[in-house]
């Protein structure tokens, strides 16, 4: 048997192909403001479902919101009066505390990362397209119910139940475009689809605070998820009407061939074979041509996909010394961005309670960080094919990360958006990457363990935020804990070292799609 398969060009992409691109964008999308909401909507939901830390705040009845309440104690808290008797502070839940770093981490963490891999394996063996609507439901479901919680430990059954399922976006989403996409439009179909991280995150600064404040029904911040759920029922919909399986290393062709000889060095090996063995020589011949061409004309030898599947497969793919460097970047990588994410909306209430952040942090980080995914995905494989994954390396944010805890709003936001377009570079190229170390066969589950760890790491670590703002500060926690991580990552990666080299090496051009 001999199988060839038909040559995808560069321009072979259909409309259906970019709109089912867009169409699980958009599922991305929805997925990242379900995530990221909790973050938007912590004051006012603990205060309704009381959990977390108190804390002297400003008053939200009086006009202007005094940043003084913050250094106040519980005994001295109501002692600010304004000119109408009102006290300036009141002593109430802060949407801080552990209880909300464990909501926001590790009760999501600990199922998205384990039902991930789950999820990874039955995608590399089920239809991928299935998978991720199922999932998407039951975030969508798990999403509006968030909306009707009655107490913490609700919200942490829901929190679970929606991060199973977000936790089938990124590998069975990644698989499916690597597979739809020609090799050198695959780094940019990468980095579009993680637009929606940005683009989801951005947007839950909008809708948590403005659907709050817009108090629809006296239901304040619960609206917020029962619009999110709305989102979700759209995206379910076009996952189930639009977007289609694609078939598995870009549409193999199979054809069965009789075995045939075509060199004088074959004819010789079967005239000199005897009788009894005549057949086991047909059979090596057989064999040797037994192999599949690459999208891109790259030769591969091991079954039908040309490579090995399975649990073995998926441990020696991770073990590369290239992948674990890789990972170990990523763990402290999203360290930072999670201690910032969860922390940003609390973080301005605490030192600029006047100043509402909702359309500035939305438009940094949509427009930097879709900006900054999109070019890393866009100028990936030209770079890399020049000079290595060490070019992508020198890109730090660290500076911009600092002036955001440093300077006030409004300026920086502007600094934001110059972190978020430096920063998300990385991301925007990571898979694309990963997806180029990792065999075809065992992508899915590949990436799945890869967020695994990835998302332990870096999801759990911003715990730590609470007991270091009561060490230090709030604002000198975020600083070890967000431009501090953005430090670390690129020297652990610069540092010479054997595995350094391989991961540079592993940014030449490759021959396999």
């Amino acid at each position: 048997m001999e199988y060839t398969v038909t040559k995808t060009t560069e321009s072979g992409s259909s409309w259906l192909t970019w709109v089912s691109l867009g169409v699980m964008t958009y599922v991305y999308v929805v997925g990242e403001l379900s995530h990221f909401l909790l973050g938007i909507v912590s004051r006012p939901m603990s205060q309704e479902l009381h959990y977390g830390d108190h804390a002297c705040l400003p008053n939200p009845q009086v006009p202007e919101q005094s940043p003084e309440c913050r250094t106040l104690n519980s005994s001295s808290c109501g002692n600010l009066l304004e000119e109408d008797n009102n006290t300036t502070c009141v002593w109430d839940y802060s949407g801080l505390g552990l209880d909300y770093q464990v909501l926001a981490g590790p009760a999501f963490v600990a199922v998205f990362t384990t039902a991930g891999v789950i999820i990874g394996f039955i995608s590399d063996k089920f239809n991928r397209k299935v998978v991720v609507t199922v999932c998407c439901g039951v975030l969508t479901l798990a999403t509006g119910l968030t909306g009707a919680a009655m107490n913490y430990w609700q919200l942490v059954i829901l929190r679970m139940t929606t991060s199973a399922g977000e936790s089938a976006f990124t590998p069975a989403c990644s698989s499916m475009i690597s597979d739809m996409f020609h090799e050198s439009q695959r780094a940019l179909a990468l980095g579009i689809f993680n637009w929606g991280i940005y683009f989801g995150y951005g947007l839950s600064y909008a809708v948590g605070n403005f659907i709050t404040a817009a108090n629809i029904v006296d239901m304040g911040w619960r609206w917020s998820y029962i619009v999110t759920g709305m989102m979700g029922v759209v995206a379910t919909l076009l996952l189930f009407l639009v977007v289609k399986e694609p078939p598995r290393a870009s549409q193999a062709e199979v054809t069965q061939q009789p075995p045939r000889i075509t060199s004088i060095n074959e004819f010789s090996k079967v005239i000199k074979a005897d009788p009894a063995d005549i057949d086991t020589e047909f059979t090596k011949i057989y064999n040797s041509k037994n192999d599949v061409s690459s999208p891109t004309g790259s030769r591969l030898t091991e079954g039908l996909l040309g490579e090995e599947s399975g649990p073995k497969a998926v441990v020696k793919a991770l073990l590369q010394p290239a992948v674990l460097v890789l990972a170990l970047a990523a763990c402290i990588r999203h360290t930072a961005g999670f201690s910032w994410a969860y922390n940003t909306q609390l973080y301005f209430l605490t030192y600029y309670p006047n100043f509402n952040i909702g359309l500035w942090v939305m438009c940094a980080s949509i427009v930097g960080g879709s900006l900054g995914v999109a070019v890393g995905g866009f100028v990936s494989d030209r770079l890399v094919k020049k000079l290595g994954v060490k070019a992508r390396l020198y890109l730090i944010a660290t500076p911009f990360a600092a002036g955001v805890l440093y300077f006030p709003p409004p300026g920086c936001f502007f600094i934001l958006l110059g972190s978020y377009v430096f920063a998300e570079m990385w991301f925007g190229v990571l898979f694309a990457v990963l997806l180029e170390l990792v065999p075809k066969t065992v992508q899915s589950t590949s990436i799945a363990v890869f967020l695994f760890v990835m998302n332990n790491i870096g999801g759990n670590v911003p715990v730590i935020v609470d007991p270091l703002s009561h060490l230090l500060t709030y604002r000198g926690a975020l600083y070890v804990m967000y431009p501090g991580m953005y430090l670390v990552k690129p020297t652990c990666l610069l540092a010479p070292s054997p595995v350094q080299s391989v991961l540079i090496d592993s940014g030449k051009p490759s021959t396999r799609p």
